[in-house]
């Protein structure tokens, strides 16, 4: 049975993922998210698979948090055989971290926090379990919007700290310190979540398979590269 953590896994992509893996049976998936005692659909799934899902109280940006959750996974499984950074945000309205000429430095930089330097601090902090894990992959769930020659004009912060996480990415897949550990980015497509919005071209359940196939096809061969939900290679 693998064993999983997938953060921010209480909505979105997170939480199709969690399904998903619970639902094929062959999985022991810990379940991050801030606030358990809130998520309502993760309770719910948890209820009926106790022996598949264990939700874990994860703050990303919380260094006790992330310590306390990998002890707790230690305990419980022993290992990781595969780490999904699915937490990320993207705020609206009031927030100045997206358009020339109202952009805030601190608005930016909590946006690039959150969706990349927590995603390689969780990553380093995982990286016992993963060494001890079978056949371990990394995945960082990141977006077309952090590809350099894609770009367009507009959500700075978003497509700053994908492009972040995007390099630290490629840095893990060849750092020694990280050897025998897989590591990618996938892109989920523009689905419709929160996040993505009403208006988005996926549905979660078809972002969510494509996102499973990928990663339990992942060998050597793919290591440092960027995929998109469906396995096709992004251009950086």
């Amino acid at each position: 049975m693998q064993r999983i953590l997938i953060t921010g896994a209480n909505r979105g992509i997170g939480f199709e993922l969690a399904r998903q893996y619970v639902a094929a049976g062959d999985a022991l998936v810990f379940a991050g998210c801030r606030r358990p005692s809130a998520a309502t659909g993760l309770k719910e799934r948890a209820g009926q698979a106790a022996d598949r899902l264990v939700i874990v109280q994860l703050d990303v940006n919380d260094a006790r948090s992330i310590t306390a959750a990998t002890e707790r996974i230690a305990a419980r499984a022993g290992a990781l055989d595969i780490l999904v950074n699915n937490a990320g945000i993207n705020p609206r309205g009031a927030h100045q971290s997206s358009h020339m000429g109202s952009l805030s430095a601190d608005d930016v930089s909590e946006i690039i926090t959150t969706n990349a330097v927590a995603a390689l601090i969780v990553t380093q902090a995982c990286r016992p379990l993963l060494s001890a894990g079978d056949n371990p992959r990394v995945v960082m769930i990141s977006s077309g919007m952090g590809s350099m020659q894609r770009t367009q004009g507009d959500s700075y912060a978003y497509r700053m700290s994908k492009a972040a996480m995007n390099m630290a990415a490629r840095v893990l897949a060849f750092d020694e310190a990280m050897a025998g550990i897989i590591t990618i980015t996938a892109n989920p497509g523009w689905v419709k979540t929160d996040m993505g919005g009403a208006g988005a071209l996926l549905e979660p359940e078809e972002s969510g398979s494509g996102l499973h196939t990928l990663i339990g096809g992942l060998t050597e061969a793919d290591q440092g590269k960027f995929y998109q939900y469906d396995g096709s290679e992004l251009p950086w």
